[in-house]
């Protein structure tokens, strides 16, 4: 015979049981963790705000490089808000736009 206990085969097999059931249940309690909804809101406000941080970075170089069309830009705006026959120019012209456009989709081919 191997001279080995069956009663140290035992207590043996139950420590390696007990040290797997640890860290079994160590795994789980940090998959918890992590996906608590504390922390998975702080996640997504960092995550949002280092966005709008790039986009501001982003919109600010791009001023930087194109200042008068962003002048521009920013005057077409609000005149079009602003200023009455501008304003009523800008629908009319919305309005003859959606005209075009829906008269294409009427008579285009179904084919295409």
């Amino acid at each position: 015979m191997s001279g080995v206990d069956p009663h140290q085969k035992l207590i043996a097999a139950r420590e390696r049981a007990t040290i797997a059931r640890l860290r079994l249940i160590n795994s789980v309690q940090s998959t918890q963790r992590r996906l608590s909804f504390g922390r998975l809101k702080d996640d997504a406000l960092v995550a949002a705000s280092d966005k709008v941080d790039e986009i501001r970075n982003d919109l600010r170089q791009t001023v930087r490089k194109h200042p008068i069309a962003i002048a521009s830009a920013t005057v077409g705006v609000l005149t079009a808000l602003f200023w009455r026959p501008a304003r009523i120019a800008t629908l009319y012209g919305l309005r003859g736009a959606q005209i075009v456009w829906l008269n294409r989709r009427l008579w285009r081919r179904f084919n295409d």
